[in-house]
This record gives structure tokens, sequence and C-alpha cells, in this order.
């Protein structure tokens, strides 16, 4: 198959995600509406144990096809044999879950619960190597049309279960059949073989590049996932789950803007790991971009957070905007956070991208205990988006200085005015009085306002400039 371009990647991916958001979002709006806020809780709790078992999966499978395109196909069988291995364990060990958390949680459900979802652990390992593989050859169209398929099917189901009253059951069927429908599309693209090994030639094969990453990844997922396990036990499922709202619509102009770079980023940047100047240009290039779609996003949703919540979940859901508003303070400083693992990967500096997982975990369970110690969800909220504010700035400090060798304000002077700029605009916007009853037009009032105030920004900055390539090539295309 012929080799794309990193553009034409970038855009089957924005496709990707675009379209697979789209559909989620149309399905949440519904789901929401449908299933109590309880059964959420629940769920969220499901979905770390999924995620956990999910980093055992892949202890580094992926990104070693990624990042040695050299394997021949027996090297690639024998991963993939040794993947279904491991999906038998991940899948008695998920059934297993059920006794620490109706211990933990005193809930009788998760006993059906995690035999349930022993399936989406047996799938997810299984599934490493082929997505790898797609991956690997760029294949993006084929990852793109088959993304969106499964967001469609998958949640169609759900909500047919919903409206049959399944409840918590419609929910975790989605990640069910995801898990099922990706593993018949990979097998009917890519019908690998199983194939005996020795542990020695696997160990071998994944090296220590794949030994930090994994590493990485555990404390990550624990970094990441630790604010649920402990609001679900100290506060209870009801908050866990206006919290876990919140976070998912936090997570949206990330995954919206900055994945659609990021998810394609690996195999392109690898080709500059010899060539660290090309790659800090690279690095630059995507890092001011996505600095100016930061302060938009987090100025609206900081702005607007209470009424995004009612619009898109509705009353039930009112506790949810100020989580909201309180996570989105770090949404500028993860945007551009995103792209730091790919840079690690693809100099294949995991060693460092470890010793930020280090921190980044103490800095969150410090930001959880003050929200314990405070007793309060919004405080919870507020502690954890400082946190990673933090983060970026230490996770910057050792990709620049000590990874790549660069001094900070090379970085710096094209992005702090930014950071200064929206902190400053968030302030200011407490004091925005209610403009209307409805709340559709007060999102639009302050919305509008929002925006304005970033667009003469822009303009007095002269940092709109940098837009003008990318409106010149919309221009063209049109």
């Amino acid at each position: 198959m012929a080799d794309i371009s990193f553009k034409k990647a970038a855009m089957y991916n924005a496709i990707s995600k675009y379209g697979t958001m789209i559909v989620q979002l149309g399905l949440t709006m519904i789901l929401s509406r449908l299933i109590m806020p309880e059964a959420y809780g629940i769920v969220a709790i499901i979905t770390v144990l999924i995620g956990f078992f999910n980093l055992f999966a892949d202890i580094g499978f992926g990104i070693n096809i990624i990042q040695h395109p050299e394997m021949d196909k027996d090297d690639i069988n024998r991963l993939f044999s040794f993947s279904l291995i491991i999906g038998i364990i991940l899948t008695a060990l998920t059934c297993l879950s059920s006794l620490p958390l109706v211990a933990v949680y005193d809930n009788p459900e998760y006993f059906t619960l995690c035999p349930l979802v022993s399936f989406v652990s047996f799938f997810n390992a299984i599934n490493i190597v082929p997505n790898a593989i797609l991956a690997r050859d760029k294949r993006f169209n084929v990852i793109a049309l088959r993304t969106i398929l499964c967001a469609i099917t998958s949640g169609l189901i759900a909500v047919i279960l919903a409206l049959l009253n399944f409840g918590v059951y419609a929910l975790i069927s989605q990640s069910i059949i995801s898990a099922l429908f990706l593993f018949i599309w990979n097998y009917k693209q890519n019908p690998l073989k199983l194939k005996t090994f020795k542990r020695k030639a696997i160990f071998k094969l994944l090296g220590t590049y794949s030994l930090y990453q994994v590493f990485f990844n555990i404390l990550n997922y624990f970094t990441r996932n630790l604010d649920n396990l402990v609001i679900g036990k100290h506060f209870g499922s009801e908050d866990l789950a206006y919290y876990n709202k919140s976070y998912y619509l936090y997570l949206y102009p990330n995954n919206i803007f900055a994945s659609v770079i990021t998810g394609v980023l690996h195999p392109y940047i690898r080709e500059y790991k010899s060539n660290y100047k090309a790659m800090y240009e690279k690095f630059i290039q995507i890092e001011r971009l996505l600095s100016i779609i930061g302060i938009f996003t987090m100025l609206v949703f900081f702005t607007c957070s209470t009424e995004i919540v009612l619009i898109m979940f509705g009353k039930n859901w009112e506790p949810a905007g100020l989580c909201l508003k309180g996570l989105s303070i770090c949404m500028w400083s993860q945007m551009m956070s995103s792209v730091s693992g790919s840079i690690f990967l693809g100099i294949e500096r995991t060693d460092q991208m470890f010793k930020c997982g280090i921190i980044n975990f103490c800095l969150i369970l410090i930001s959880i205990i003050i929200g314990v110690v405070c007793n309060s969800i919004y405080v919870f909220s507020i502690a954890i988006g400082v946190a990673y504010n933090l983060i970026f700035i230490i996770t910057n400090y050792i990709l620049i200085k000590k990874s790549l060798k660069l001094p900070l304000w090379a970085v710096y002077k094209y992005i702090l005015t930014d950071g200064i700029f929206v902190f400053v605009a968030c302030l200011a916007s407490l004091l925005l009085p209610s403009f209307s009853e409805s709340i559709i037009l007060n999102l639009i009032t302050k919305a509008i306002l929002s925006v304005t105030v970033v667009l003469i920004y822009l303009i007095v900055s002269k940092k709109y400039r940098l837009l003008m390539p990318y409106i010149e090539q919309i221009k063209r295309r049109k």
C-alpha cells in the first residue's frame, strides 16, 4: 500500500474522531436521559477496571511494531500468540475482580458485571497486534471507517437496551460490542496465525524501550483514574457520576483537536529520531497551534460550564457544572501536553517518560488528598485542574531540557503570553452576570463574548498570523 502523508493521516484521523464524537455525543444525550446518574457511577468503576487490565493487554507490543517496521511476519505472529495467552489470563482476573469490588463498594451487582466485561479484557488483548499493524502501515483510512461503524453499532445496541430498562447493562454493552466488533474486523483485514514462541524471545523483541513504556502506562493509568476510585469510595456513586460526566466533557476539546494530530504522530515522528533540530521545529509548530486552540476552548468551557452541562445532559446533572469549571482550568496546558508522549516515543526516551509518570502520580495524589480533606467534590475538581497545570510545566522541562537538550525559553517564548492571557480572562469571566433565563441564550451570549475576547487578543498580539496558512489551505480546497 502506498505511503500516505502526515496531513492525509491527520485528515483521516479527524474524520474518525469527529465522526465518532458526533455519534457518541448524540448517544450520550439520549442515554443520560434514559439512565439514572447512579448507574453511571457504577459504570465509571467498571471502566477503570477495564482500563487497568488493558494496560497489561499491551505490554509494549503496539509501540514496538510501530517503532520497528522491519519486524517480520514470524515475529508478529509470535507476539499475537503471546497476546492470546495474556487475554485468557486477563479474562480470569477480571472475573475475580468482582470480589474486591463488592467488598469495597458494597454493591453485589459487580458479581454479574465483572464476568460480562471480562470479554472486553480478552478481545482488547488480542486486538493490540492487528491494531498496531494498521497504524504502522499508516492505514488510517481503514481505521477511521472501522471506528465510526463500531461507534454506531455499539451505540444503537446500548440505546435499545436502555429503552428496555436494562440500565447499567445497557451502558457496559457498548464496551463489549465495541471489542467484539474490532476483533471481527481485524480478523477479516489481517488474519494472524498462532505460532510457538519462547518467553526470552518475546522479551528480547520488546526490550527496555517497551519496559519503560509499560511502567509509564501503569503509572499514568493510576494518575488518570485514582480520582474516580477515591470519589466512588469517599463521596459515593452519585457524586462520582457528576465528576465523571464533567471529566468526559473536559476531555472533549482535547479529543476533537489535539488527538487528531497525536493519534497519527508516532509513525511519522520516528523518522526524526536522529535529527532533533527537525523534530524540535515540528514540535514548536504543533505546540503553537494547539496553544491558540487551547485558549479558545478553555475560556469558553470555563465561562459556560453550567450551561454546557444542562444542555448536554439535562437538569438532573446540574452539579456537574461546577466540577467542569474546576477541571477546565487546565484545558490549555493539557491541549499541549498531549504531544509530549509521541515525542518521547519518537526519540526512544521512554525512560524519561517514566520519570514524568512518577512525578505526575505524586502531584495527582496530593490534589486528591486536598479534595478529600476539604470534603468537597468542587474543591476536588479544582485541585485536579491545578495538578495538571503543574504536570504540564514539569513534563515540558523533562522533554525539552533533559531529552531534547534545548533551552526552555526556546518553547515558552511562543506560548507564555497565551497562558497569562487565558488565566486572566477566566478570572475576569467570574464577574459576568446571567444574561438571560434561557440556558441556550445564556450559552450563546457567553460563548460569543469569550470568542470575541480571544480574537481581540490574537489581533493585538499578531498571533492570528499563525492561523493564516491553514485558512489559505481551506480556501484553496474550496
